[in-house]
C-alpha cells in the first residue's frame, strides 16, 4: 500500500503552514483562557484541556514513529486521535459553547481546521510513504518545524499550569 508519488515538498509545506496557523491561534486562545481563568475556568475544564494536551502529544509522537513503524503504531495513533477528538468535542460542548465570544469561536474554528489538516497530512505522508523525501527538504524547514514544536511546548506548559476558579 505505497503511494510512490507523494510530494514531500508539498506535504511538508502544507504541514508547516497548518501547524503555524494552529500554533498562532492556539497561542491567542491561551491568552483568552488566561484572561478567563480567574472568573470562569473550572478544574474540570482544565482537566479536559490537560487530556487534550496529553493525547495530542501521544498522537504527534505516534505520527513521527510512522517513519519507522507504520502498522505497529497505527492502533496507538487511531486511539489517540479518537480520544483527542472526543475530548475536543467535550471541551467545546461543555464549556466553550456556553461562554465563548465570536472571537474565541473563530479561533476555535481555525484551530480545528488547521490541526485536523496537519494531522491528516502527516498521517498520509507518514503512513503511506514513511515520510519519503523528509531528508531532502530545505534546512529552513527543519528550523521552522523545531520552532513550532518549541512554541507548542511553551503554550502547552502554560495551559497545563493554568489557575482555575475552584
Amino acid at each position: 500500500m505505497e503511494f510512490p508519488e507523494l510530494n514531500s515538498f508539498y506535504f511538508s509545506s502544507a504541514i508547516l503552514i497548518s501547524a503555524t496557523l494552529f500554533t498562532i491561534t492556539w497561542f491567542l486562545d491561551a491568552i483568552t483562557h488566561a484572561n478567563l481563568a480567574e472568573s470562569e475556568i473550572t478544574r474540570r475544564e482544565l482537566q479536559t484541556h490537560r487530556i487534550l494536551i496529553v493525547t495530542s502529544g501521544l498522537m504527534e509522537v505516534s505520527l513521527l514513529l510512522m517513519f519507522w513503524f507504520r502498522w505497529e503504531i497505527l492502533p496507538i495513533f487511531i486511539a489517540a486521535f479518537i480520544t483527542r477528538t472526543a475530548h475536543e468535542f467535550i471541551d467545546e460542548m461543555s464549556w466553550h459553547s456556553k461562554r465563548c465570544s465570536f472571537y474565541e469561536t473563530i479561533l476555535h474554528l481555525i484551530m480545528w481546521l488547521t490541526v485536523l489538516s496537519k494531522t491528516f497530512l502527516l498521517f498520509i505522508w507518514g503512513f503511506f510513504s514513511h515520510f519519503e523525501g523528509l531528508n531532502e527538504l530545505p534546512f529552513i524547514y527543519y528550523i521552522w518545524a523545531v520552532s513550532i514544536v518549541v512554541i507548542m511546548a511553551i503554550v502547552s506548559w502554560k495551559e497545563w499550569n493554568q489557575k482555575t476558579l475552584d
